[in-house]
């Protein structure tokens, strides 16, 4: 019998989910995602949505005096790639964690960047708090 050899993931970036929050994650929300309204830093090349974006209960990106509503737990897949997010009509279902302690550092590792000041003015508003390890 020939053995078979068989790719289970397209490599490329790997996202720290398993530290990603200190504790349980007590309520999660799958939520719909505009994924036109998403951008290549929330994006992999791949076209997964990276684990720890915070958004609105709109499923949008926030802007200023926005509350986190939820961040999301892990890769989702949203688009053949992050290029041409703009055009791109589908919503997208991603389940996100509403209430726990995020770990900022595995978040900003993932994102690729610092959170925002909408982000951070964003977090205190809402029921995710923001730890340092």
């Amino acid at each position: 019998m020939p053995i078979a050899k068989t790719t289970l993931t397209e490599g490329g970036q790997a996202y720290a989910t398993a530290g990603l929050f200190v504790g349980p994650v007590d309520h999660t929300e799958t939520i719909t995602v505009d994924v036109s309204s998403l951008t290549n830093a929330e994006v992999d090349a791949k076209g997964f949505l990276k684990p720890g974006t915070p958004l609105t209960a709109a499923g949008a990106l926030l802007d200023e005096d926005d509350a986190v509503y939820g961040v999301v737990i892990e890769p989702v897949k949203v688009h053949t790639s992050n290029s041409g997010l703009s055009s791109v009509t589908d919503d997208v279902p991603v389940t996100l964690a509403k209430i726990g302690q995020l770990n900022r550092d595995l978040a900003e590792d993932n994102l690729g960047r610092a959170f925002s000041a909408d982000e951070l003015t964003g977090f205190a508003a809402s029921g995710i708090v923001l730890t340092q390890t």
